[in-house]
């Protein structure tokens, strides 16, 4: 993946909105098509709070 250097436009102190289409990188597509193929071991944490009840994020 690479980004392009000149994407962001600085002005005191703020980032200017980008009004170019894209998101100012590029994505090495074999590199995900390879990535994709692989065994995924992610699982969603559960909380509780003290009492038993679900707690969200």
């Amino acid at each position: 993946m690479s980004v392009v250097p000149h994407q962001f436009h600085f002005a005191d102190g703020f980032v200017k909105r980008p009004t170019d289409p894209g998101l100012g990188i590029d994505v090495d597509e074999a590199y995900v098509r390879e990535r994709s193929r692989g065994e995924v071991n992610w699982y969603n944490p559960v909380w509780h709070h003290d009492d038993g009840r679900l707690a969200e994020w």
